[in-house]
């Protein structure tokens, strides 16, 4: 009976560690749509338009060369805080992956010793979910103080410049 509990204190874990994992990802769609929505207002403000004109397909393929423009100057590599954001951004990969590593780790350890030691160990599984809260909790607020600190959020700029470069290979192919 011993092993089924501690069957269930793994699997469950692991369960509700994989939950989480959604609603972290539920959350993360929801703000990066925030994030575009008020992106797509300031161009607009930029470009003196309404939001609609950037909706439309035939408006926006006017305003292609200007919202290039736009972008290049905002999220250029010259400027410091985009340097700062894209630095961020790579400490922030590096954050997630750094969690990931450690849940690997620690399913792997309580499954060593539940199996090989004590079946008690086996509740030290659930300790997933405490990484897994905090590392995105730290994410969070780590986010946010770059965002703070340059106006983007860890990684941005180079996303931004990325995109650019995707979309001039793709029209130019």
């Amino acid at each position: 009976m011993d092993i089924l509990i501690a069957i269930g204190h793994i699997s469950g874990a692991v369960i509700v560690s994989i939950i989480l994992g959604l609603v972290i990802l539920f959350i993360s769609s929801w703000e990066l749509e925030r994030n575009k929505k008020k992106a797509t207002g300031e161009l607009a403000l930029k470009l003196g338009i309404p939001v609609s004109d950037l909706e439309d397909e035939e408006k926006i393929e006017q305003l292609v060369p200007k919202i290039i423009e736009i972008s290049m100057e905002k999220f250029s590599d010259e400027l410091f805080k985009n340097r700062i954001s894209d630095f961020l951004g790579i400490i922030r990969t590096a954050w997630n992956w750094l969690s990931n590593i450690l849940q690997v780790i620690l399913i792997i350890a309580v499954c060593w010793y539940t199996f090989t030691d004590d079946l008690g160990n086996a509740v030290y599984a659930w300790l997933i979910n405490a990484i897994v809260i905090f590392f995105f909790v730290v994410g969070v607020v780590f986010a946010l103080i770059c965002k703070i600190l340059t106006g983007r959020y860890p990684g941005q700029a180079k996303e931004a410049r990325k995109s650019l470069v995707n979309y001039h290979n793709e029209t130019s192919a």
